[in-house]
């Protein structure tokens, strides 16, 4: 055999050995992306983002354990007095309908508060879940003989708080009466007369907190 031939086997076979070699070596680790430099105050723990403060919930309408409705009581003269004044300017009633209302209030033998309705800043439409604790306050013992009383008139006061304008708050405590007027008219299934009177803006209950002025009062006027 000629040089040559021998030199190329033996080419091939260091080549072949070498090729060998490399598939046995382990592979090298891939490089990792250097760590990114933490933020200041990380502990290696995900930091729950703060929540926003939580707005209070509005209040649960509510009936009192027992009604009121003496004549001789201070606070029910009061609103009474309040509303006789309130009816007389009130726009959404006629002529009659304003006389025979005022006259029913002011010749009332009784009269007293059974269900408050409270509202959110600006509401006028009566929530859910406050049509369904109205329906539910009209099955209580202490509400539910005055609407199965046929000669009672339910009086529906609206209130406003006094932020802003007068006239504006005005609107608002009629409007949200007459929501809840025809909840009780439409959806609670009362058959009595209902009147919706707006009261205005007002810091009688708590001239501190305004949210405790937004709401709506249901009274029962016995004659």
């Amino acid at each position: 055999m000629s040089p040559r031939p021998v030199m190329h086997v033996l080419c091939y076979a260091a080549a072949g050995l070498l090729l060998i070699a490399c598939e046995k070596r382990p592979a090298a680790p891939a490089p990792q992306a250097p760590l990114s430099t933490p933020e200041p105050g990380f502990a290696g723990v995900a930091t729950p983002t703060p929540s926003a403060t939580a707005t209070p919930p509005v209040e649960q309408v509510s009936t009192p354990q027992e009604i009121n409705t003496s004549a001789e009581d201070a606070g029910n003269r009061a609103v009474r007095a309040e509303v006789l004044k309130r009816i007389d300017v009130m726009p959404n009633l006629g002529g009659d309908e304003k006389d025979k209302l005022y006259v029913q209030v002011e010749r009332a033998q009784a009269m007293g508060k059974v269900i408050t309705i409270p509202f959110s800043s600006g509401a006028r439409t009566v929530p859910p879940e406050a049509v369904a604790g109205i329906s539910k306050a009209l099955t209580l013992p202490q509400v539910m003989k005055y609407s199965e009383d046929p000669t009672v008139v339910f009086v529906v006061l609206g209130f406003a708080d006094k932020k802003g304008d007068p006239k504006l708050n005005q609107a608002i405590s009629l409007q949200r009466a007459e929501a809840v007027a025809n909840v009780l008219k439409d959806k609670a299934g009362v058959m009595n007369i209902v009147r919706a009177v707006g009261m205005g803006g007002s810091e009688i209950f708590d001239s501190a907190a305004l949210d405790k002025n937004r709401v709506v009062e249901v009274w029962v006027v016995l004659p």
